[in-house]
């Protein structure tokens, strides 16, 4: 294949001028190592900060870059230095890339045994990397030839998983345990997946018994865990979804269905008590009415019953299965059955039913995924109606190398209801990369109108010479729309706007943290108004006579200090200091935050 081009105006596109300016740094002092290109993929290890070396991995396309990912902690948007620094190689000293054939050309003329022993030799020597084939080799064959596997599957497992994990906090305090329950949300979501690995290959009724074990033990916890920020209660919520796509997914009997009926409304009555409603109603439905529409009385909470639980003589009713009490669904049936239907193959149900359902995201980008991608791109340019949607549709098409497509529909994304600022950021940087820098600004406008920062300030600037002059007033404008003062204060300082900044830290609504910004830029230039800022910051914190503020008290001090010292006003600082120390000499926590002054 021919070797993909992008030049570093396709590199600055998607960089923070910061970013730029040290990864081009890193460049030059050649921090970059094993660079290697595969087809389209550029790999290689750049120089550390926190680590010996970091991984760099870029994946181009025929319109720029793709995707770009490093191991770095780097999280402040763009491109990280280490990536820039690749990117720059591959610019200006492509040669030295070592040129390597994808993993399936390498290894296709070896027979199964060498394959044995390769696999065998690269597991001793990496034994970090046997858990992860051991686990890729457990997972059931989805090869149609092969007949499935029917290994009974003890749900009790996954239930003494689940309650382990649930008391993993008990040994904790509980101020210490409540800022655990984020992670134990994260490990009960790893018990789900295991429950949809379980669907995904044909095997439902493992599935439904793994749910149903994690969703009983969960509500049980609810009772003990200190669940303030809704980590846990969203977690539930969420579940009804997935159950429900496990119950379409089986051949149940009337009398199977009416009975999971009334133990999940047992369910979700005990976890409405403790205010989480409707976790359970998406599932309730879908064993209720199975593949048939509910109707529209029944979900807003009739007295009838189904002829289901009517045929049912039940040993589950009691004050919790009462037919009138029927939460609103947390969740979508439609989606549910549509991933049923996508699960199974049953491509012709999909569609008629995204189309019954109005659900044309999913509709086109099914058809793009058929190889139906003339129909899908007219139907998609008719009927999707939000620049979300566009954008959705824009990547699925990138991704299968309609790239034109792709970006005819994006360009008129940017004209369907917002939010836009995603697709904005999205298609901006591949229209600087093709040349078109007017369409480039004009995307990187629409997201600064939506999410304004000081790095897409620059990028505006930067596309916008020689004309800037012209143009300032309409990007100032948005700016000022947004009411983002940090921004706003941040933009005038880049502009060496020194007064217009401060009149940004001295409005009444301005948060600390922009008064800050404000005020370590301007020491040098406007330094009396910073020590006036910042006494009057500190005897505020001072004030509240609690020492968990003294040390944020100090760091207004530190200001005015600085300040004081551009004046060449070092005695007056000095008077200032102790005159402050003695008038809060019956605070000795004050006084030893003083002392670092």
């Amino acid at each position: 294949m021919s070797v993909p081009r992008i030049t570093e105006s396709t590199i600055r596109a998607g960089a923070t001028p910061e970013s730029f300016q040290r990864g081009r740094a890193y460049f030059n002092e050649d921090a970059i190592s094993n660079a290697a290109i595969q087809g389209n993929i550029l790999s290689g290890d750049c120089e550390g900060t926190q680590a010996p070396f970091y991984h760099v991995r870029v994946e181009l396309d025929d319109v720029g870059i793709r995707s770009a990912e490093c191991t770095c902690p780097y999280d402040f948007g763009g491109y990280c230095k280490h990536i820039v620094a690749l990117l720059l190689v591959y610019v200006h000293r492509p040669k030295e890339f070592a040129a390597r054939q994808a993993p399936a050309d390498l290894l296709a003329e070896l027979s199964r045994d060498d394959l044995l022993a390769l696999m065998t030799k690269l597991l001793e020597r990496q034994p970090d990397l046997y858990d992860w084939v051991q686990a890729a080799i457990s997972v059931p064959s989805k090869d149609k030839a092969k007949p499935p596997r029917h290994k009974k599957v003890d749900a009790d497992v996954y239930r003494r998983q689940v309650r382990n994990i649930l008391h993993s906090l008990d040994g904790m305090r509980a101020s210490e345990a409540y800022w655990h329950v984020g992670g134990l949300t994260d490990q009960l979501g790893e018990v789900q997946e295991k429950a949809m690995q379980f669907l995904d290959h044909g095997d439902a009724e493992t599935a439904l018994a793994i749910l149903l074990a994690l969703i009983e033990e969960a509500r049980n916890g609810i009772e003990y865990i200190d669940d303030s920020d809704g980590y846990l209660g969203g977690f539930m919520n969420g579940l009804g979804q997935p159950l429900a796509e496990v119950i379409l997914s089986l051949g149940m009997s009337a009398v199977e269905r009416a009975k999971l009926v009334q133990q999940l409304k047992k369910l979700d009555k005990h976890l409405s008590d403790y205010g989480i409603e409707g976790a359970a109603a998406l599932a309730i439905e879908a064993a209720t009415y199975g593949w048939n529409d509910a109707p529209t009385k029944a979900r807003a909470g009739s007295d009838e019953e189904s002829e289901d639980e009517e045929e049912y003589d039940d040993d589950y009713a009691d004050e919790y299965t009462d037919a009138s009490w029927q939460p609103e669904p947390m969740g979508d049936l439609t989606e549910a059955k549509l991933n049923v239907l996508a699960r199974q193959g049953k491509t012709d149900e999909y569609l008629a039913l995204c189309q019954k359902a109005g659900k044309h995201l999913r509709y086109v980008l099914k058809l793009c995924e058929i190889g139906r991608v003339t129909e899908a791109v007219q139907f998609a340019r008719e009927h999707l109606t939000t620049a979300d949607e566009a954008l959705q549709m824009a990547e699925k098409l990138r991704e299968q190398k309609h790239v034109e497509e792709a970006l005819a529909l994006a360009e008129r994304g940017l004209t369907l209801a917002p939010p836009k600022a995603r697709l904005g950021a999205w298609i901006a940087p591949i229209e600087e990369a093709r040349g078109h820098v007017q369409a480039a600004f004009a995307a990187w406008l629409v997201t600064f109108v939506e999410q304004p920062s000081l790095e897409i300030y620059q990028t505006l600037k930067r596309l916008a010479e020689p004309t800037w002059d012209k143009t300032r007033g309409q990007v100032m404008g948005a700016l000022k729309k947004s009411q983002n003062n940090q921004v706003l204060a941040q933009v005038h300082l880049f502009e060496q706007e020194w007064d217009e900044a401060i009149q940004v830290a001295e409005k009444r609504e301005a948060w600390y943290p922009v008064i800050a910004i404000v005020a370590d830029a301007v020491i040098e230039h406007r330094p009396e108004w910073v020590i006036r800022v910042s006494v009057k910051q500190a005897e505020e914190l001072i004030a509240k006579t609690q020492s968990k503020y003294y040390v944020h008290a100090v760091e207004w001090l530190n200001r005015a200090k600085k300040a004081y010292i551009q004046l060449e006003w070092t005695h007056e600082w000095h008077t200032f200091l102790e005159q402050l120390k003695e008038k809060y000499k019956r605070r000795p926590a004050l006084q030893g935050q003083l002392k670092r002054l």
